[in-house]
């Protein structure tokens, strides 16, 4: 993707963090709705749990299994992921503020860094010689305190540092982790389709008529562009590197977080990093395609730049992005990224659930033979996979029992922080149909498993009978 880099200027910014265009009645306020709707756990495991007992009873009475092995999944090699390259991500005045390093199973994380949540008393454990405290937050949200901690001494792996601490912590401390954006390169032609393929079955589904209040953690969003001008988009920088401030100031280039549209932006040029706003405005516009006017939409900007085609986010970035679409009181939260599973992550994600709030993630674009991805593997996220039109699945896309739903994701218009519009693919580019969906469906099913059900409901089987670990449940509409 040839992206448009952005270097996080004052001057740059001011021209671009101006609210989504507001006419009629987008000035309303969609309110959270707390307590009115259930938001017990969305008991996610006896959904998938009942699919897959159908299924196993439809395979034992198979007379011929072998035929079973002729459907779409077929044979794939062993599971396997392929990172980046590590790099070192530096400021617009040439400071260091990123070391990448690549981790012995492939996955990339800051050299040296790990995170730990817990209480306030737990940092007397990192007063050790061998461990310092680089910063300390307090995530309302969630109720947690977050260290950050970096090795000094030359012992930087797993066991040992999780040694160090009393055996009833040792499951909340884990590496700062890198995530990356999960999309293929924009281009500005169609894909042609191949003739000999059949058309998809229509499926019709009327389009949300309540105003939603969904989150997501992307990249930056260029809020300006038409398709967005029917959403109240607000959104906070979270981006490794960047000063963060909760109140506008005369000199600043924030504004009020019920009242502007960025808050938590760069204060100054010396410790900011290049990023990029393709891949969050892309995202956005799919999100706000499904969603109805005065629809409000808040997002946690986590990426910097790697090059020119990737964005990074440390997990300490995500987490205090979650927290902030936690406070925000979001109905659900796109995920449009993928890594490695992490301690630190799974316990957010846990305690969001518990919270009421619905994590819904792409699946990722390693390929079928990939390890499973996280977020979107974690038994309380949906994960989302890609098909094109034709309902084909997109041949990059991860597979496995932690695929729920297919949404169209392959060669579809988005926005572009040009004014353009530009075909975008991946599984990142599926996931926000499906958050709009589940969004839509929570807000008037009043309840999240009902909501669930009607998902599963009202997507069309593709593949293997039953829920499988191409489409998961089926294609969304």
């Amino acid at each position: 993707m040839k992206y448009t880099l952005f270097v996080g200027i004052v001057g740059l910014f001011a021209a671009s963090i101006s609210q989504a265009q507001l006419t009629g009645t987008l000035n309303q306020v969609v309110s959270p709705v707390r307590p009115i709707i259930d938001r017990a756990p969305s008991e996610l495991k006896s959904i998938r749990e009942e699919a897959r007992r159908k299924v196993q009873t439809s395979v034992d009475g198979a007379r011929d299994l072998s035929t079973l092995g002729s459907g779409v999944v077929g044979k794939v090699p062993a599971p396997q992921f392929i990172a980046p390259t590590a790099t070192t991500i530096l400021s617009a005045s040439g400071q260091k503020i990123i070391k990448e390093v690549r981790l012995e199973n492939g996955f990339l994380a800051v050299e040296k860094e790990w995170l730990f949540i817990g209480e306030e008393a737990d940092k007397a454990y990192f007063n050790g010689t061998n461990m310092e405290i680089l910063e300390v937050k307090f995530l309302p949200a969630l109720s947690q305190w977050l260290y950050k901690v970096k090795v000094t001494g030359d012992k930087d792996e797993v066991s040992y540092i999780r040694n160090s601490l009393p055996r009833n912590l040792q499951s909340q401390i884990g590496r700062n982790h890198i995530y990356l954006s999960q999309s293929e390169a924009a281009t500005n032609k169609s894909k042609p389709e191949s003739a000999h393929k059949l058309e998809a079955s229509s499926q019709k589904f009327e389009s949300c008529l309540i105003p939603l209040r969904i989150g997501m953690v992307d990249t930056h969003v260029v809020p300006t562009h038409p398709m967005l001008s029917h959403i109240s988009l607000t959104q906070a920088s979270f981006i490794v590197g960047q000063s963060q401030k909760s109140e506008p100031s005369k000199d600043s280039n924030m504004s009020r977080e019920g009242d502007g549209k960025v808050i938590g932006q760069p204060m100054s040029q010396e410790n900011t990093v290049a990023f990029s706003s393709d891949h969050g405005t892309a995202v956005a516009s799919l999100l706000a395609a499904s969603l109805p006017e005065s629809s409000q939409v808040f997002n946690a900007s986590v990426f910097y730049s790697r090059n020119s085609v990737s964005q990074g986010a440390t997990l300490m970035s995500l987490i205090e992005g979650l927290n902030y679409l936690a406070s925000q009181q979001v109905d659900a939260i796109n995920m449009s990224i993928a890594g490695p599973d992490n301690p630190i992550l799974a316990r957010v994600i846990k305690q969001l659930d518990r919270n009421g709030i619905q994590i819904i993630a792409a699946v990722g674009n390693e390929g079928p033979a990939s390890l499973p991805l996280y977020p979107a593997a974690y038994p309380e996220t949906l994960g989302i996979t890609a098909v094109d039109k034709l309902h084909e699945i997109y041949r990059w896309a991860n597979q496995g029992d932690y695929v729920d739903f297919a949404a169209y994701g392959v060669s579809v218009d988005a926005a572009h922080p040009s004014g353009k519009t530009v075909r975008q693919t991946g599984t990142s580019m599926a996931s926000p149909r499906a958050t709009s969906l589940y969004a839509c469906f929570f807000r008037t099913e009043q309840q999240r498993h009902a909501a669930l059900l009607k998902m599963k409901k009202i997507a069309l089987d593709a593949g293997n009978p039953g829920r499988d670990k191409v489409f998961g449940f089926g294609v969304l509409p």
